[in-house]
């Protein structure tokens, strides 16, 4: 009855050890129950010691206890190493994505952002339990880039005070903290996250100064679906947008870093010209689309404010034969051919369409009296499959064809850089490559806010993969976790000490 009544305690004892281990893994912030399941099996193995102390004491003196003390040992020390080859990987961890879009690591623009911060960076998780899982899993692509980051998780149902003190007014919210300041966000994705990262290490953000009044559409406006999404675009890039008219001021304002002129419709009078002039020779930088206008051009003057910057933007109709959107007829190109030396297109894949596009070139150095540096950023096919068409009855019956001595032949460039020690200028011989309705072309957009922050000089934005985040990190389930615990805590280690227990009992009976 006593050996019954002694296998039975040491059955139930062993199981519990197992069954503690998966609850210090599983629930570890469960703690009063954790400890109290220890303490009780720890009490049962003295217990078990006490009851069976006769015995235990000839198995103490025994050589088999000895080569047993020894394995025991041995384990231990291998053990130990691991755990230390385990926290050295915790605190330095590596990871491969094989995704073929490469949606479970983070962007180049994310990295290098990382790599600039120096010192500690918190992420604090504010969400219930159930919610941090998936929080916790996308901060983690974050510290496996940057060993720094300290993730720390808060359960708002348990500390109402830190939830107060932190102002926290949604449920799952990330703080991070940098250097004394904070950035709240309420969105899990990397660019929500990445931008948090960007204005924490700013003093304020860049102001850029959309203008309006002469058709372009009102940016800000939440009825206007052309340039909507745009608009979004880059608010979430962490810059200030704020809209201006040129007619009702004297001077763009002098916090201004850049100023957009995005596909004007009606003429720029000449003292708006003027106030642009001024804007320029002031060290402004200036992000402009012009769309070709074939019956009658109405900017010739903002053409000749160009062109004192060596920036020539015809008034043509861009067609290329050989690389177009279907159905277009060569009107539309179709471009992945980039300048792999500007910092806008450098490490651009993919490819960009142009609506009715116009074309642009750079003006001789001796012919102007700005010495700065233009950098021509795509091209078209050659000639004779691409030209610049500047009838707009040809086009118009269907049959465009190139006229020597009146078209520009091929290859042609849709956008173009000016750079200085004074300022930057973007050009774009079209403006609708951006509108709401394209917004599955998701390198238009990529193309535009690459633009736009090489203008605020924030190149650690560039190469944004895109505009929003359309793909998320794959997530393990609850059940899926369950089956990995199981087989890989339990029941393959249960495997390896079964084995090793009969290799052991077949070497000794032999």
């Amino acid at each position: 009855m006593k050996k019954w009544y002694n296998l039975l305690l040491s059955i139930i004892n062993i199981i519990l050890y197992f069954v503690l281990i998966a609850l210090w893994i599983s629930i570890p912030d469960e703690l009063t129950l954790n400890l109290a399941l220890s303490v009780f099996n720890l009490v049962l193995t003295l217990l078990l010691v006490y009851l069976n102390r006769d015995m235990l004491s000839n198995y103490y003196q025994s050589t088999q206890f000895k080569k047993l003390t020894e394995s025991l040992v041995f384990i231990f020390l291998i053990f130990s190493l691991l755990g230390v080859a385990n926290y050295w990987s915790y605190k330095h961890p590596l990871q491969v994505d094989l995704s073929a879009y490469k949606m479970n690591s983070l962007s180049d623009q994310t990295k290098n952002i990382l790599k600039k911060m120096q010192g500690e960076i918190k992420f604090k998780i504010f969400a219930r339990k159930q919610e941090s899982a998936a929080w916790l899993a996308m901060v983690e692509f974050y510290r496996a880039e940057k060993s720094s980051i300290a993730i720390e998780k808060v359960d708002i149902d348990i500390r109402p005070d830190l939830v107060a003190d932190y102002h926290i007014t949604e449920a799952a919210t990330i703080v991070i903290e940098y250097q004394g300041k904070r950035q709240y966000v309420s969105e899990r994705d990397e660019l929500n996250i990445t931008n948090a990262l960007i204005k924490i290490t700013r003093n304020n953000d860049p102001v850029v100064y959309f203008i309006q009044g002469h058709g372009e559409g009102d940016l800000t406006s939440v009825d206007n679906e052309g340039l909507k999404f745009i608009f979004e675009a880059m608010k979430n890039s962490a810059l200030d947008i704020r809209p201006l008219s040129l007619l009702s001021t004297q001077e763009i304002p002098f916090d201004a870093k850049t100023v957009i002129l995005w596909g004007p419709k009606s003429a720029l009078q000449p003292s708006e010209i003027n106030i642009l002039k001024r804007f320029l020779e002031r060290r402004g930088n200036l992000l402009v689309a012009l769309d070709p206008d074939l019956n009658h051009d109405n900017h010739q003057d903002l053409r000749l404010l160009l062109k004192n910057y060596r920036l020539n933007v015809s008034n043509d109709l861009v067609i290329d034969r050989k690389s177009f959107v279907n159905g277009s007829n060569g009107s539309i190109p179709l471009i992945d051919s980039y300048n792999a030396d500007h910092a806008i297109t450098k490490k651009f894949k993919g490819q960009v369409f142009f609506p009715l596009v116009a074309s642009i070139d750079e003006i001789p150095e001796q012919l102007s009296n700005e010495k700065g540096k233009v950098s021509l950023l795509m091209s078209t096919s050659t000639f004779p499959e691409s030209w610049g068409e500047t009838n707009l009855k040809e086009f118009a019956s269907g049959s465009v064809s190139f006229t020597k001595g009146v078209d520009l032949p091929g290859p042609l460039h849709l956008a173009a850089t000016y750079e200085s020690d004074h300022n930057k200028i973007v050009v774009f011989g079209n403006s609708g490559f951006v509108l709401n309705a394209y917004l599955k072309f998701g390198t238009n957009y990529s193309l535009f806010l690459n633009s736009l922050s090489w203008l605020v000089d924030e190149d650690r934005l560039i190469s944004l993969n895109l505009p929003i985040v359309q793909s998320e990190p794959m997530f393990i389930s609850q059940q899926q976790m369950g089956v990995v615990f199981y087989f890989a805590v339990l029941f393959s280690p249960l495997v390896l000490f079964g084995t090793s227990i009969y290799m052991y009992r077949r070497k000794r009976d032999k």
